[in-house]
């Protein structure tokens, strides 16, 4: 097995990037959503309306502590990626509390009009960024080409937000190792659950429009599974790709090496 993609993003909701090489720390990927968007009431931008800003692409200089943004119309804006004086608590899908600091410059005034209302962007600064559940997901080409069988066109890796696609023929082995170890270059996981999935997986990573049905794919051949460590008590949906978390931290580049252990 060996890494065949990896997936990042600075700020949660926007455009999936691929990196050829990424560093992982005990939060996940290094940087991996360190930035949110939240609308006017200061609550984060819902998953259901993830797809009006998946056109977005924001870089992350991290040593510079600045953003750049790039717009479907071709315009790049460049601004600080400092967290501001105004600080509070956003409540996380009742999954945890997660204290974010609103950034300066520019963004308020482009994501609003970007997106015709009110948006913000804010720097996560609790342990876990703006994560949702466990720190790494990761999902195997088997797995994909199983679900692209469902479907009946191949579905693309960017749409379940994986950190890492290992590549891996068996369909859905992925869900036999919880609990086991897996070395990823060399950063160490453990494996957890399966990923509950929502409507989200039907929308174009790129655009945003609605071009795939892949929870009607999902529905027919996948069991439904819920959040693990008893979050979310009775809410379930099929299951796809699988969380984990870090054992030990370390570099992963395209084509490392990967070993369950």
């Amino acid at each position: 097995m060996k890494v065949a993609a990896i997936g990042q993003v600075f700020v949660k909701a926007t455009r999936f990037l691929a990196p050829t090489t990424v560093e992982v720390d005990a939060d996940g990927i290094r940087h991996d959503r360190a930035f949110a968007l939240v609308e006017a009431d200061d609550k984060f931008v819902n998953s259901d309306q993830h797809r009006t800003f998946l056109p977005l692409s924001f870089d992350y200089d991290a040593a510079a502590e600045r953003l750049r943004l790039s717009l479907p119309d071709g315009r790049v804006v460049e601004g600080s990626a400092a967290p501001g004086e105004r600080r509070f608590s956003i409540d996380h899908a009742t999954l945890r509390d997660i204290d974010v600091a609103e950034v300066a410059g520019p963004w308020r005034d482009v994501l609003s009009e970007f997106a015709g209302r009110p948006i913000g962007l804010v720097r996560c600064l609790s342990r876990g960024r703006g994560i949702d559940v466990f720190p790494v997901t990761l999902v195997c080409t088997g797995s994909l080409a199983r679900l692209a069988r469902e479907v009946g066109a191949p579905v693309d890796a960017a749409r379940f937000r994986a950190g890492f696609v290992i590549e891996h023929e068996g369909e859905h082995d992925e869900d036999h190792w919880e609990g086991r170890e897996l070395r990823v270059g060399a950063a160490r996981l453990r494996v957890r659950t399966a990923v509950p999935r929502c409507a989200i997986t039907g929308f174009n990573p790129a655009s945003g429009a609605r071009d795939q049905d892949v929870m009607k794919g999902l529905i027919r051949y996948r069991d439904k599974v819920g959040l693990p460590d008893g979050m979310l008590p009775g809410y379930a949906t099929p299951g796809f790709a699988t969380y984990a978390e870090v054992l030990e931290p370390g570099q992963v580049s395209l084509g490392d090496p990967v070993v369950l252990l």
